[in-house]
């Protein structure tokens, strides 16, 4: 297993901390569940935004044979396309065919996160901006951090391909949406109580770091680094 280098080691210590705004708002300020709900599904928009520029910026090459075998579908298109399909394709066209697609789930996605929930569950209490602000404010600090420290100055963006950062949100988003809204439902039938709810934000600081690593792993070692993430 290879060692976190010094960039991903603060882009892992920002990851916690990040997540540690929300846990600290949770046990000792008594964030609602619905609070942590829009959160993350804000956050979620940042990570978008990010990939999006990271699609852009990809310099390295896709191999097809690393593509996992799936099909996505666009905002307007009829049928869906392989991942594959895109290998060759300018950044531009697919940093555009990914803010659509991305775009369209995290529109779907917020429509059930903060209007959804209200509705299913008329006793639950909304979110209030002072636990939504700050917490968005420091993950987005976090994904800031990342860009920066790992994609950018740890060279990132020259080994990896546009196509195959098309995966690293698709695969992140999704299991984070299943954490945290099928956590969401079971906790708020029982009453939202504090410690599911703590235990739902540790559940998704575990989904980030795990992430984190495939994410950094999938891009390599820096050619002048013996080890590096």
């Amino acid at each position: 297993m290879r060692s976190f280098g010094t960039g991903s080691r603060t882009a892992v210590a920002g990851l916690v901390l990040a997540n540690l705004v929300p846990l600290v708002g949770v046990l000792a300020v008594g964030w609602t569940l619905h609070s942590l709900l829009v959160v993350y599904w804000l956050e979620s928009g940042v990570m978008g935004v990010a990939y999006y520029g990271k699609i852009r910026r990809a310099e390295g090459g896709d191999d097809p044979d690393r593509l996992p075998d799936w099909e996505i579908k666009s905002f307007g298109e009829t049928e869906p396309r392989l991942l594959e399909s895109f290998v060759g394709k300018p950044n531009g066209r697919i940093a555009r065919y990914f803010a659509t697609y991305f775009g369209a789930c995290w529109l779907l996605h917020g429509a059930v996160v903060v209007y959804g929930f209200p509705d299913e569950f008329p006793t639950m209490t909304v979110a209030s901006p002072s636990a939504v602000v700050p917490a968005v404010l420091s993950l987005t600090a976090y994904h800031a951090l990342s860009y920066r420290l790992n994609f950018l100055e740890g060279r990132e963006y020259e080994r990896v391909g546009p196509v195959t950062l098309l995966v690293d949100p698709l695969e992140r988003v999704l299991v984070l949406h299943l954490t945290v809204v099928l956590g969401a439902i079971p906790i708020e039938w029982f009453g939202a109580p504090t410690g599911a709810v703590a235990v739902m934000v540790a559940a998704k600081t575990y989904v980030d770091l795990e992430a984190h690593r495939r994410e950094h792993e999938r891009a390599g070692p820096r050619p002048d680094a013996a080890s590096t993430t």
